[in-house]
């Protein structure tokens, strides 16, 4: 679970901007302008004086999922096999020619 900067001042939803959430997060800030786009961040303001309300990134960071260790070890035991994958394959078209 990401760390949330808790500032709320006077009952009101703390606004980040795109760089905060991007942070927060764990992406990059082109990937949450895309998300604001696609509806799935709600964000107001315009250009550089767009702002995320925090309990937006709250909801989202506990519907989905963010790609946690564990995931990315799997991720690099399947490049793993696929490279012994393929050299074993080099091999046996070395041997049968």
């Amino acid at each position: 679970m990401p760390d949330f900067p808790m500032e709320f001042g006077g009952g009101q939803d703390r606004g980040l901007t795109i760089k905060e959430a991007a942070e927060i997060l764990g992406y990059s800030r082109w990937t949450i302008a895309r998300m604001i786009e696609r509806g799935e961040l709600k964000a107001y303001g315009d250009g550089k004086k767009k702002r995320i309300p925090l309990s937006s990134v709250v909801q989202y960071s506990t519907t989905h999922t963010v790609v946690n260790e564990s995931q990315i070890a799997a991720k690099k035991q399947i490049r793993r096999v696929s490279k012994r994958y393929l050299k074993t394959k080099e091999k046996l078209e070395r041997l049968l020619k």
